[in-house]
């Protein structure tokens, strides 16, 4: 077997959480005075909620970054409880990927970008946590990697972790992913990336990607890695 780790970003890929994000973004530039768009939204998919407060921030000419993160937090989480839409072909094929785990001398991860507790609530929500081998918080897990531009998505730290909390080297390692972030953060880690467009990426320059597939659905396991290992 090529590769022999399977890591997953969770938003956008395993839960349509979009519509929430916007939704918090908006209500939290509202109370700023400011009308947030699906134009604005489109700019800000598959970037680190903290850092777009602060890109936001400067929307208004304003310094209150924290106060934008906490009303766009407190919102998300609202609709969070509720548990998001799932990506269903994705996660269908996680789910024949976690079967086949052991036959394939595999293992799964998950690396996503945001807080540790949102991640775990979605995974909950599918009922898929008990999975992954790894589950990695790009805002939480990565607090010994120092980098002045931050060590979140797309610098590639949290790809490069999950690979040696998994001890596997990254060159063994698939990454799926729907963003242009995120995909930069897994073949800057030196791993084989595919990316799956959503409706809200899928304008996204996504050409660095070393495989790009329209859906999972009705993909054989062996389908995919055949797919991977012909690249």
């Amino acid at each position: 077997m090529k590769y022999k780790a399977v890591i997953f970003d969770c938003d956008g890929t395993l839960v349509d959480s979009e519509p929430a994000y916007y939704n918090a973004f908006k209500h939290a530039m509202g109370q700023k005075g400011y009308e947030f768009t699906h134009e604005d939204h489109r700019s800000f998919v598959g970037i680190p909620a903290a850092l777009c407060a602060k890109m936001l921030s400067k929307k208004i000419d304003s310094d209150h970054i924290e106060s934008i993160f906490d009303a766009m937090g407190k919102h998300y989480k609202a609709q969070q409880q509720a548990g998001h839409t799932p990506i269903h072909a994705t996660v269908e094929f996680l789910h024949k990927l976690a079967q086949e785990k052991e036959s394939l001398g595999i293992k799964l991860g998950l690396a996503s970008a945001a807080d540790k507790s949102t991640i775990l609530i979605n995974l909950r929500h599918l009922d898929v946590e008990h999975y992954f081998d790894v589950i990695l918080s790009g805002s939480d897990d990565l607090t010994h990697y120092s980098d002045p531009e931050g060590v979140n998505k797309p610098k590639p730290y949290i790809y490069e972790h999950s690979a040696k909390l998994l001890n596997i080297a990254p060159h063994e390692c698939i990454v799926i992913e729907d963003s242009r972030t995120g995909v930069t953060a897994g073949v800057d880690a030196g791993c084989f990336a595919v990316a799956v467009p959503n409706s809200y990426t899928k304008h996204h320059d996504l050409s660095h990607a070393h495989l790009t597939i329209d859906t999972f659905a009705n993909m054989t396991v062996q389908d995919f890695f055949n797919l991977a290992s012909a690249q």
